[in-house]
């Protein structure tokens, strides 16, 4: 009996132990990626609440000061307290600098706009409005002109709000919880829930849905709207379907039917391109499809190392792709480089792969490591370009721009190449080939190739913000271990 005994508590103690090992782990590579702040941001303002985030999302509308120094960023958020609270709904602000905004040069005409230091380093995070919510608020989507939004939450009651209104409304049809929510047009939007169940509805009919689309099996995981076919929506489910419906017919079939091999979390729709879709999941892979030829993706993303919860694309800059889950990241993707060679890893054996010369998928743009536990969700702001959220487990809400490269500064490079002598710059050349390996270009698919040469996605949105802003950081979050409410800023630019 003791032998047993001493069994256990020699197990417990190597569990606690594995457990403060990766602790310790997370809490070094958060203290890493605080010290690259100034590297990689342009502007980051993170907060650490009460409770973890479920959901967040961006509002179309922002408002610009009087004197045109800052704009007002409108966005929702919506907690949860595991029941150890009452769970709330927050229409939330933030102040940001002026230059973010899209038409900031429309501003100094006639006169002299001038951010100064103090007035960037006064970034705000408010609550406007907060609503009492029933049970925890699993997703809350903007309606596409921002004067409405929905929640989701753990009994499968879709709730409606107005953001000049105190009571919502409600819609009733879901058996059980539901974390999808997707609006067709600013009448019109979808939702998903763990009974299998998706429905249509109505804005202005919560009695009932307007249509029922009983094709999935298990849980819903995501569901996705076409833009530019309208009448097309796509969805993910644990029975490892990727499904594409016509919001036209009533046939109990989709339109397009994709069995997996692995469990896909998400789902998105290109919001130009209407072949065009990607999905996530359990693989920790990012599958770009064409709806057009559907037995295998065209292109794999590399780049997660556990699962993945979500997807987005971006609107205004609509060849980046951005993924979010379980190993703490968001990722970037940029699909103009998906007809750069890679070769991406395999299951080879450990003399081939050593042999290999496997470099980063070149499709990958950034990553933001900024949270201490999984991401839940993510939002790229539909007006302001560049400017995204974040929240996850961690309690942490975190609204950033990354730096971009200014499309002068590679020329310069180029520049200062072509002036290097001739036989020093093809050694520097050929030792950094040998080293890191190169991408080449070579004749990709013609199916990728019909999509980056896309007429609508000839006139790429560059977005840089102003020079002022290359200094600015606010962070006032803490590692996971010491994490406590916070409303105080800390520079990390120092």
């Amino acid at each position: 009996m003791s032998v047993a005994v001493d069994a256990m508590a020699a197990a417990e103690q190597q569990i606690t132990l594995e457990h403060q090992l990766r602790e310790k782990v997370v809490n070094e590579e958060f203290k890493i990626w605080k010290k690259t702040v100034p590297l990689l941001y342009n502007s980051i303002h993170t907060h650490a609440l009460k409770w973890p985030l479920l959901t967040v999302d961006f509002s179309p509308k922002y408002t610009i000061s009087d004197d045109k120094k800052s704009l007002e960023v409108l966005f929702v958020t919506g907690s949860n307290t595991s029941q150890r609270d009452q769970d709330t709904v927050s229409l939330r602000t933030i102040n940001l600098p002026s230059t973010m905004s899209p038409d900031f040069a429309s501003f100094g005409t006639g006169e002299n706009i001038i951010v100064s230091e103090s007035a960037s380093n006064s970034i705000d995070l408010g609550v406007k409005r907060l609503w009492s919510h029933a049970g925890e608020v699993n997703r809350a989507k903007f309606s596409p002109i921002g004067e409405k939004f929905v929640t989701f939450d753990n009994a499968g009651v879709v709730h409606l709000y107005d953001i000049n209104q105190e009571m919502p409304v409600d819609f009733k049809f879901h058996k059980t919880e539901g974390y999808c929510l997707e609006w067709v047009s600013e009448n019109q939007f979808l939702s998903g829930a763990n009974d299998s169940q998706i429905a249509l509805w109505n804005a202005s009919s919560p009695a009932a849905p307007e249509k029922q689309f009983n094709t999935h099996t298990a849980v819903i995981n995501d569901i996705s709207f076409s833009k530019p076919a309208a009448v097309l929506f796509g969805s993910v489910a644990d029975d490892f379907t990727t499904q594409i419906h016509d919001l036209r017919t009533t046939e109990d079939s989709p339109a397009i039917k994709i069995v997996e091999k692995h469990l896909q979390n998400a789902i998105q729709l290109h919001p130009e391109i209407g072949h065009l879709f990607a999905t996530g999941g359990k693989d920790n892979l990012v599958n770009v499809y064409d709806a057009r030829l559907t037995d295998r993706p065209i292109r794999q993303l590399f780049g997660h190392n556990d699962l993945i919860f979500g997807l987005r694309w971006d609107n205004i800059d609509p060849l980046q792709l951005y993924s979010w889950g379980l190993d703490k990241r968001v990722i970037s993707w940029d699909l103009n480089y998906l007809t750069e060679e890679y070769a991406p890893p395999s299951t080879e054996s450990q003399e081939t792969k050593k042999r290999s010369k496997h470099t980063e998928d070149p499709c990958l743009q950034f990553i933001h490591a900024g949270h201490t536990n999984r991401v839940n969700d993510f939002a790229v702001h539909p007006s302001i370009p560049n400017l995204f959220a974040s929240v996850g487990d961690d309690t942490l809400l975190e609204i950033y721009q990354p730096k971009t490269l200014r499309e002068g500064d590679e020329d310069d490079e180029d520049e200062m190449a072509e002036e290097q002598d001739p036989e020093e710059n093809e050694a520097v050349n050929g030792e950094a080939d040998a080293a890191s390996g190169t991408y080449e270009k070579k004749d990709a698919d013609e199916d990728i190739d019909q999509i980056v040469d896309s007429p609508k996605l000839e006139e790429k949105t560059n977005f840089t913000a102003d020079n002022g802003l290359h200094e600015q950081f606010g962070i006032n979050s803490k590692p996971a271990a010491q994490e406590e409410h916070s409303n105080s800023d800390v520079d990390m630019a120092e």
